[in-house]
């Protein structure tokens, strides 16, 4: 494909919009001789007036280079060095000039998914390795241009989701791929191309193949920016969701499927995460896993069985984290505040102190994830609206109620074990 460079006058990408911590490295790189570009989902972002989360930059300059320039860099990365040069609070991401390896003659059932040493390249390798079409722009600052190796800038236009190379074998590389493609397709409101599209059908049991913290990572951004339904959507419809999640997608299969109920709960847990701008990733899977669990619940009280809540949890639940990696904090934290919502159910048998559970460390949370229940039954919010009205009570009486949690999330820092003795 032809490179294109688009000049200032034609795009509408300006320096204003750019982290000065990102210009800075680009300038300084650019002074010392060197060639510097800001890279990936932050030049996408600025065509399409959003705000980027990052600001990557890639450079001819190796990591021992970077290393001379910037006193203020530390590296990471063991297959490939990354330089993460710090401003403050503020880290700017500096990568080199990657290409792909040179590959021997492939076979045809020779597994892909295999990690191999990147190489240093030109810009127009660094374009062709990366994923996706819309992520393999540059902005350069010499001339304010945008530099085009893979035809990016025409699927921006068309809103499209494409694959740089051929798919089939992209995914089968790093199956996580097929993933990100759910995600930007979601979080942009694009359409994944057909051969792009075509290949997920095709390869979506490859994810099974991909590291599990990493997947569940990628899980967790799907609902970033309030575009988790269709992310979810999108899954189901790929197949990538029967690999994943296979309990949820077994239930979508007996639940109506694309008019199912755990849409509208993903419907409004979007409206959440719109409202308050931030993911709650325990909140997230809380309200994930809440439509599938009341069925199942519904089902055994439908036979006749004892339902006791907060072990069927634990027996459902456990092992889908275990499979995710989920970390047990979370996974313990999630099972919590579903647990919770029986204390909300009148119920004349059930005495507890409201004040003590209003004041317990997990209660937003719990209260949040009542809210969305609330919401998706068009029941009236009065009683969250009182139980939130006692929690702002007891803050006001004792700001000490809420406490900071090492983790981001509402709560108490976990005690720390005294160190074990040694046996003589």
């Amino acid at each position: 494909m032809t490179s294109v460079i688009i000049p200032r006058s034609e795009h509408s990408v300006s320096r204003q919009n750019i982290h000065p911590d990102a210009l800075k490295v680009m300038y300084r790189l650019v002074r010392k001789g060197f060639t510097a570009y800001l890279v990936g989902g932050g030049v996408r972002d600025l065509l399409l007036g959003r705000t980027p989360k990052d600001f990557d930059v890639s450079t001819n300059a190796t990591p021992s280079q970077i290393k001379k320039i910037f006193q203020n860099y530390f590296l990471i990365g063991r297959r490939f060095r990354l330089a993460h040069i710090r401003f403050d609070d503020h880290v700017i991401e500096t990568s080199t000039f990657r290409r792909c390896p040179d590959q021997e003659e492939e076979n045809g059932d020779e597994d892909l998914y295999m990690l191999r040493d990147n190489c240093y390249g030109t810009p127009e390798e660094d374009a062709l390795r990366r994923d996706f079409t819309i992520n393999g722009l540059f902005y350069e600052v010499e001339r304010f241009s945008i530099i085009d190796h893979v035809g990016g800038l025409s699927d921006i236009e068309n809103r499209l989701i494409r694959c740089i190379g051929d798919p089939n074998i992209r995914f089968r590389e790093d199956p996580v791929r097929m993933i990100r493609a759910v995600r930007f397709a979601a979080r942009l409101d694009f359409h994944i191309e057909p051969a792009t599209y075509n290949a997920i059908m095709r390869h979506h049991e490859e994810i099974l193949k991909a590291s599990p913290p990493r997947v569940f990572e990628e899980l967790q951004k799907l609902f970033a920016y309030g575009s988790g339904e269709k992310a979810v959507r999108l899954l189901y419809k790929t197949g990538l969701l029967h690999n994943l999640l296979p309990e949820i997608a077994d239930f979508l299969d007996h639940d109506h499927g694309q008019d199912s109920i755990l849409w509208t709960w993903l419907e409004h847990l979007d409206r959440r995460i719109r409202t308050v701008g931030k993911v709650e990733p325990v909140l997230v899977f809380a309200a994930l896993f809440s439509a599938p669990v009341r069925h199942i619940a519904a089902r055994y009280e439908a036979d006749g069985e004892r339902v006791v809540y907060n072990a069927m949890l634990e027996d459902l639940l456990q092992p889908i984290c275990v499979r995710m990696s989920m970390p047990k904090w979370m996974c313990s934290r999630m099972i919590q505040i579903m647990a919770n919502q029986t204390r909300f159910e009148p119920d004349k048998k059930k005495r507890f102190s409201k004040r003590g559970f209003v004041a317990h460390e997990c209660f937003p949370e719990t209260l949040a994830l009542y809210q969305l229940g609330l919401l998706v039954s068009g029941a009236d919010l009065g009683p969250a609206e009182m139980w939130g009205s006692l929690r702002s009570e007891m803050e006001a009486e004792n700001p000490q109620v809420l406490r900071t949690d090492p983790r981001g999330q509402q709560g108490r820092p976990p005690r720390k074990r005294p160190p074990r003795r040694r046996r003589r």
